[in-house]
């Protein structure tokens, strides 16, 4: 990574990787988690003690968490903007659109898939990703005609 021969690309890469795809899906569920449980402990002692329950803290959870979502919106529509391959396409518009309906499923797929690959990785286990096995076992046969494909 050090080796001026190498380039730079190391040192923008490797810390890209860590905290793109690493520590920031770490840490999503956790913000996604927090916001569900501040929102029904203030519920509950909405429901409990009326009187002494403070509006301004659930105004606060929800302008954090909004905050959140929109600070991760725009470094989507920054991504898109970067990304963009045809100018004139609409594709992108419309894709930028499913960026909050990902946020919420996808991301927690993502979490389960990190946190069980972390988990492999620290139980010193080896571990494939469903790798087939090699046999070797494919028979030749020439087709007839060359621009012909015969798949059993």
């Amino acid at each position: 990574m050090s080796s001026p021969a190498k380039g730079v690309l190391g040192w923008v890469a490797l810390p890209n990787i860590l905290i793109f795809q690493i520590l920031l899906p770490l840490v999503s569920p956790f913000i996604d988690v927090m916001f569900v449980g501040g929102a029904v402990w203030y519920g509950v002692r909405k429901y409990f003690h009326p009187d002494s329950t403070d509006p301004s803290d659930f105004i606060k959870l929800v302008v954090y968490f909004a905050a959140f979502l929109i600070i991760d919106f725009l470094a989507s529509a920054i991504a898109f903007a970067l990304e963009r391959r045809q100018p004139e396409a609409r594709e992108d518009g419309w894709l930028l659109t499913q960026v909050w309906l990902q946020r919420f499923a996808y991301r927690q797929l993502f979490s389960v898939v990190l946190i069980k690959t972390l988990k492999a990785r620290d139980s010193r286990k080896p571990f494939a990703w469903d790798k087939l096995e090699r046999t070797a076992a494919v028979n030749y046969v020439p087709a007839d005609r060359r621009d012909s494909v015969n798949v059993p």
